[in-house]
């Protein structure tokens, strides 16, 4: 018995040496939708990709895709059933706007546009960076829309799909509590509550507002993030659990800084992102 022990014992231990070790997974890669700048050339569709996590980016498509107006600006990029889709501005900002639009590809390269949205707000003035939501079933965009009453006294507002394709759209739904003078507004959901980022336009810094009653209702102020002179913030989550942040430093006019959190209350210093000439945008998992 002894020696029938020490034999199967032996078998192991040359079957476990012959085991080897597994790779560690690869970071899932990233896609980043910008524009690039305030000149005409420069305000079209970008794709840059990812593989190491979001800290570095190479182009993968110059779309030369502006939209039906001449000009996107403020990309938001999501990937639904084999299908992407792109939101963004259709007017400079120095150009009164009163929708948004949205486009789709099968392939990143050739867009088709749509969607055009209203802001369906009275005095409407300017329609600027619509910001993809999902929850279950549900596709939302998160717009920020000024009037003329009160210039660039921006406020968002949630328009719902509704249908698959996202071709037809619901009126704008107010987020309560999160007032006047708030732009580029970027939703997540984590666990039970809802945490919003966005830009004062008075002070210039990104604040974090959270709720636990639902989109539109009950947001409340947790503080300011980073120095002041960010914008367009976005965020993704990572393979590892944790978030990634994405503020444009416009006032420097240097591009895009990143940051990480485990808990998107606490967040690491930021650092500068390797995307040359990109501005306000959002990345997606390929």
């Amino acid at each position: 018995m002894k020696r029938l022990l020490s034999a199967v014992s032996l078998l192991a231990l040359l079957l476990g040496a012959l085991v080897l070790p597994q790779p560690a997974s690869a970071a899932t890669t990233l896609i980043y939708a910008t524009f690039k700048g305030d000149a005409v050339a420069d305000e079209e569709l970008w794709i840059y990709q990812s593989t190491d996590g979001g800290t570095s980016w190479s182009t993968l498509t110059d779309t030369n895709f502006h939209g039906p107006t001449g000009v996107l600006r403020d990309p938001s990029i999501l990937k639904r059933n084999g299908v992407y889709y792109v939101a963004y501005t259709v007017q400079s900002w120095t150009t009164s706007s009163t929708s948004v639009n949205v486009a789709s590809s099968t392939d990143l390269t050739s867009w088709t546009t749509i969607a055009s949205i209203p802001a369906g707000i009275s005095g409407a003035n300017y329609t600027w960076a619509p910001e993809f939501h999902v929850e279950g079933s549900s596709v939302k965009l998160i717009t920020s829309v000024a009037a003329t009453a009160c210039s660039f006294c921006f406020r968002p507002y949630v328009y719902t799909a509704r249908n698959t394709a996202l071709t037809s759209w619901s009126g704008p739904a107010q987020m309560w509590g999160l007032g006047t003078n708030h732009i580029d507004t970027f939703v997540v959901k984590s666990g039970s509550t809802w945490h919003a980022f966005t830009k004062n336009e008075t002070t210039k810094y990104i604040e974090h507002w959270t709720t636990t009653a639902n989109l539109t209702e009950g947001w409340v102020n947790r503080g300011t993030l980073f120095a002041s002179g960010y914008e367009g913030p976005s965020l993704v989550k990572l393979d590892n659990g944790s978030w990634r942040i994405y503020v444009d430093h416009y006032s420097a006019g240097d591009g895009i800084y990143t940051a990480t959190s485990t808990d998107l209350n606490t967040w690491t210093s930021l650092g500068k992102v390797g995307c040359s000439g990109c501005r306000h945008g959002t990345a997606i998992a390929k």
